[in-house]
């Protein structure tokens, strides 16, 4: 039964091998994260002068 099943796979496989050479694009799935730029700290003014 086991030589069946292994001969079934290896089958299968090759068979299936001409299907695999065309390579489905799967970037289009799967989009780049891009993360946004952080907000700029506002500037203060205290009792000391400008203050970043």
């Amino acid at each position: 039964m086991k030589p069946t099943l292994t001969a079934l796979a290896i089958g299968l496989t090759l068979a299936a091998a001409p299907a695999a050479a065309f390579n489905v694009d799967m970037s289009s799935l799967f989009p780049t994260l891009t993360y946004p730029e952080p907000a700029p700290q506002p500037v203060t003014q205290g009792p000391a002068g400008m203050d970043r």
